[in-house]
């Protein structure tokens, strides 16, 4: 295919759209609202979003927000609310019904929402992966890389069946019989 470089013209027709982002320049990422109980999990996630952000992208500003039960949120923004992970079984009823409130509430305004299922690790990723779906016109690069809640690659030592040197083994056999 042949492509053929014209110089701009002064002619207004021939402008593009103010709303089409020009080649070389960020289009602004859109405002986040995390709704999610405890409230704790959501200002913490927000906050490390946006020092996640401002590593990445020190010149541009975002905003990112978690807001109280009852509080109100920007329009316009992209919503997620923070699920409940299916594994835990000491769930609390309150966050429960927390959630679907705010559901209910979603529903009902008709506002568009996103749940995020499982612990802040998957919900960091899915936040990610949603982002660069719902909103691909900007910049989300910074998001996957910067996951606080990443497991680390050293979360534990290794166990003695993993260990393999018959001495340490020795050791440890030794000092259970003492305990004895």
């Amino acid at each position: 295919m042949k492509s053929t470089f014209r110089f701009p013209s002064t002619d207004p027709a021939s402008q593009p759209d103010q709303s089409q982002p020009s080649a070389g320049f960020a289009v602004p990422a859109p405002t986040v609202v995390l709704l999610g109980a405890p409230q704790a999990l959501a200002r913490s996630m927000a906050h490390a979003l946006l020092q996640a952000h401002r590593q990445a992208r020190p010149d541009t500003a975002w905003q990112c927000l978690a807001p109280s039960p009852g509080d109100d949120w920007p329009s316009g923004c992209l919503i997620y609310v923070l699920g409940l992970d299916w594994r835990d079984a000491d769930a609390d009823p309150a966050i429960a019904a927390q959630i679907n409130t705010w559901r209910l509430q979603l529903t009902a305004s008709m506002q568009p929402y996103v749940m995020l299922y499982g612990k802040p690790a998957a919900q960091w990723q899915q936040l990610a992966e949603s982002l660069k779906s719902i909103a691909p016109s900007a910049d989300w690069s910074w998001i996957s890389a910067q996951n606080p809640w990443k497991p680390s690659a050293r979360m534990r030592r290794k166990a003695c069946e993993q260990c393999g040197d018959p001495q340490c083994e020795q050791i440890l056999f030794e000092a259970l019989k003492r305990a004895r």
